[in-house]
């Protein structure tokens, strides 16, 4: 008999059916602050069913990626997507010790569609429908080894699903103070956490709300908020918490410090690329583009040249006034 968990990240509700909810909890320890007891009328997403077969095309996939070393293949098929993620073999190790089994794989049957195989390194998909509603995936739901594979695909299908409903996952770190928020934004290596960290150490009152991948969306009223989730990348930060965006800061390293407003096509590709966006899907990149376009209309952009100290943060804190 299936049992039903319900998580709600930034106002949008997660429907996991499960065989054993108690043990499925325990494969996403992360998102254990996002769990609701009740379901929401209008609220829901999607909904996740697992041991289901999952036909993979037979033909090169549309779009290929590599995320924490693991690889992802994608599909389009009639609207649907179905997304193949295949561990790297360092995951497949660590993770066969963790459970003590044999590691398995999924691979494709003469009708291609996924089955479990022992093999030294795994691999399963899922596909979520057109109307981005339903998700299924062969995994079982239960399998310890299956931790990773469960974060993974939940993430997914909420960024493809989220689209459908201004709301956007953004690659970038989140200070909050007083119910506002500074969204810090670049490219890796140019400084988000560590301007986060600075903001903890100089400014009090603050806190970190993401510093990875939160969630941004535009409500039916026109405010902009912003919103913790169960991924924060390196950092252990998984807040069910949200505050109103004041403002996104794109950060560039430089020797001296200086913040400048931007605006237009510049400020509108700032935010386009510090979005999670399906390269390989048109309708999802219309419809992040146009929901960016409504956020301009309500927040600013900002560049920060900056070095990594007290003055830096004393220009963005004048963002939070």
């Amino acid at each position: 008999m299936s049992q039903k968990l319900i998580y709600e990240i930034a106002g949008h509700q997660l429907l996991i059916n499960t065989p054993n909810a108690g043990v499925t909890v325990g494969l996403i320890p992360s998102f254990a602050p996002f769990r609701v007891n009740s379901e929401g009328e209008g609220n829901v997403l999607f909904q996740l069913w697992g041991s289901r077969e999952v036909a993979i095309p037979s033909r090169a996939p549309d779009d290929t990626m590599e995320v924490d070393g693991a690889t992802f293949e994608l599909f389009h098929v009639k609207g649907s997507v179905t997304v193949l993620m295949r561990e790297n073999k360092a995951q497949a190790k660590t993770n066969s010790k963790s459970d003590n089994k044999s590691d398995s794989i999924t691979v494709k049957n003469s009708d291609n569609k996924c089955i479990n195989k022992s093999n030294n390194k795994r691999e399963h998909c899922f596909s979520i429908s057109a109307d981005r509603r339903t998700v299924i995936t062969d995994i079982t739901l239960v399998e310890p080894y299956e931790s990773q594979f469960l974060a993974y695909f939940l993430r997914a299908a909420f960024g493809m699903a989220g689209a459908h409903h201004n709301t956007i996952k953004m690659h970038a770190s989140v200070i909050e103070r007083e119910g506002k928020a500074l969204v810090f934004m670049g490219k890796s290596g140019t400084g988000k956490s560590t301007h986060s960290r600075l903001w903890q150490e100089f400014v009090p009152g603050c806190q970190l709300l993401n510093d990875d991948e939160p969630i941004v969306r535009l409500l039916n009223d026109g405010s902009v908020m912003v919103y913790g989730a169960p991924w924060s990348g390196s950092t252990p930060c998984y807040k069910n918490a949200s505050a109103q965006v004041a403002a996104f800061v794109r950060l560039y390293q430089s020797p001296e410090n200086k913040l400048s407003k931007l605006k237009g096509v510049h400020s509108f590709a700032s935010l386009f690329e510090s979005v999670a966006i399906l390269r390989s899907d048109q309708e999802n990149r219309e419809l992040i583009s146009t929901t960016i376009g409504h956020i301009l209309e309500q927040v600013p952009v900002y560049r920060l040249d900056n070095r990594p100290n007290r003055e830096a943060v004393a220009l963005t804190e004048t963002l939070m006034a």
